[in-house]
């Protein structure tokens, strides 16, 4: 599920680059804008080159943030981005909707649901619907959201405000299976070698049997009174499993049976500010072994994955994804900064103040997604745009007219920006 960004400035920066990178790039068609918050739009620079690892091309986005490690890579597109279609989800618009549910996306397909709970698959090429199928259970009780999506092979996994886990075949839409546990799940599920772990609201995490739904073991974490609602879904690796609670607790976790490995709190003492919410919005990370924790309260914490140690720790505080790659990480803080940051050592490089306000409305700004050799970020006001990752220039920029609702997301050689009006703009 989206939570609503709040954003108050972004960073740039000029850098070396390790790359023959062409930032001389086409300015995309649209309404001209301003997009920094200054005139001089480079906060912060440094001397040291920036490295990021080598394009990658990926055919789905069958979890939330991609794969079960929450890891977003460096994607692969075309050097150059133009809008190649524009498509709009049946029966929905966004604006009708309390809380946005993140589709998932096949190689040709996105599942979605509406404010009616209905669950639909969709032809990207076409257009055309494949399937729609209602969560009755949901529909009688009128719960306003569904947690989130996870597709595994022929299966779409969904978990709902209501406590239930469904599972779906993907492929024509039966229900196959449904378990309740009286509990509320506002994220989306986690799902890895025929397996589910999800979430609750109060601090639980459920392993289930991908099969037939059946409980494998749980944990229990401590519960907090202020938090917000939403998250991350958990991460994996090697047999470990990483989960977050709204109270501040992160634990690693045997994913075979749910034994402690290691554990850390990051709350802070701080009372009656943002940083007293000790929420975990952004997706924790897992690459090469390190585990990355932005927060909500002031702190961006690398640890490793297999013992726990803290290896560094950032003042900074997120919800939205983080990008790693190579040895660079990117990230939108809540103040609206966009945040190149050294992977082993958690170095500011580079950072540049986004625009965050227009006309006294709230610019709320979604990404990063990095895709060949350009960090692209969406707003609320419909801007898009495309910043070199190695300096913090601005490349390029459009605008759709239409207020996006989520991340950029990357299917193959195209990239998807959702709208709240239902349309899919695909750049490709």
């Amino acid at each position: 599920m989206l939570g609503k960004i709040v954003i108050t400035v972004l960073l740039l920066s000029t850098f070396t680059s390790c790359s023959w990178f062409d930032e001389e790039e086409e300015i995309l068609p649209g309404k001209r804008q301003a997009v920094f918050e200054f005139d001089n739009d480079i906060i912060l620079k440094s001397n040291e080159k920036i490295f990021i690892g080598d394009s990658v091309a990926t055919e789905n986005w069958s979890q939330q943030y991609q794969n079960e490690r929450n890891h977003l890579f460096h994607f692969k597109s075309k050097k150059s981005l133009k809008l190649i279609k524009r498509l709009k989800l049946k029966d929905i618009a966004f604006d009708k909707i309390d809380d946005v549910t993140i589709p998932v996306f096949s190689k040709d397909k996105v599942f979605y649901a509406d404010n009616d709970y209905n669950i639909y698959s969709m032809n990207i090429d076409n257009g055309k619907k494949n399937w729609k199928t209602q969560l009755k259970k949901e529909k009688d009780e009128k719960l306003p959201f569904i947690g989130g999506f996870a597709l595994y092979d022929n299966s779409l996994i969904i978990t709902t405000g209501l406590g239930n886990v469904y599972l779906i075949n993907s492929i024509n839409g039966e229900i196959l299976w449904f378990k309740n546990f009286l509990v509320q799940f506002s994220r989306p599920p986690l799902v890895q070698n025929d397996k589910i772990y999800v979430v609750s609201d109060d601090n639980q995490t459920f392993t289930l049997n991908l099969t037939d739904g059946n409980l494998i073991w749980t944990h229990s974490g401590n519960l907090e009174e202020v938090s917000i609602i939403g998250g991350s879904k958990p991460v994996i690796h090697n047999n470990i499993l990483i989960v977050s609670y709204s109270s501040g607790e992160i634990y690693a976790l045997n994913a075979s049976d749910g034994t402690l490995l290691w554990f850390d709190n990051i709350t802070s003492g701080n009372f009656f500010n943002k940083s007293s919410l000790n929420d975990i919005q952004s997706p924790i990370s897992i690459v090469e072994n390190r585990v990355f924790v932005p927060t909500f309260s002031d702190k961006f914490i690398a640890y490793d994955l297999s013992n726990g140690s803290e290896l560094w720790n950032v003042k900074l505080s997120s919800i939205n994804p983080i990008v790693i790659s190579g040895k660079s990480i990117y990230i939108i803080d809540t103040t609206g900064r966009l945040l190149c940051i050294d992977k082993n050592v958690g170095k500011l490089l580079w950072a540049v103040q986004l625009k965050i306000s227009e006309k006294g409305e709230e610019i709320s700004w979604y990404g990063p997604l990095l895709t060949s050799n350009k960090l692209i970020l969406g707003s609320s006001n419909g801007l898009v745009l495309s910043i070199s990752p190695f300096t913090g220039k601005l490349l390029s920029k459009v605008n759709f007219s239409e207020e996006l609702v989520a991340n950029p997301i990357q299917i193959g050689e195209e990239i998807i920006l959702i709208s709240k009006e239902g349309t899919l703009f695909i750049l490709g």
